[in-house]
């Protein structure tokens, strides 16, 4: 299990990788119709750079084979 921690102004996430990587695409369809406020979307990005620096996602933010 690979554990994160990402934050970003109020909103902060240390967890599991796979958790956050259900988090980030549960919000982004949430707000797949609307506009996403700027602090949440900032904060899933810091979320995805994390997850880039775990090695769990790609240069281009795509999920590594395990």
């Amino acid at each position: 299990m690979t554990r994160i921690h990402a934050s970003n102004r109020s909103l902060s996430y240390d967890g599991d990788a796979d958790c956050a990587l259900d988090l980030i695409e549960s919000v982004r369809q949430a707000y797949s119709a609307t506009d996403m406020p700027r602090v949440l979307h900032d904060f899933l990005l810091n979320i995805e750079a994390e997850l880039q620096h775990a090695g769990v996602l790609d240069e281009d933010f795509a999920r590594v084979a395990p």
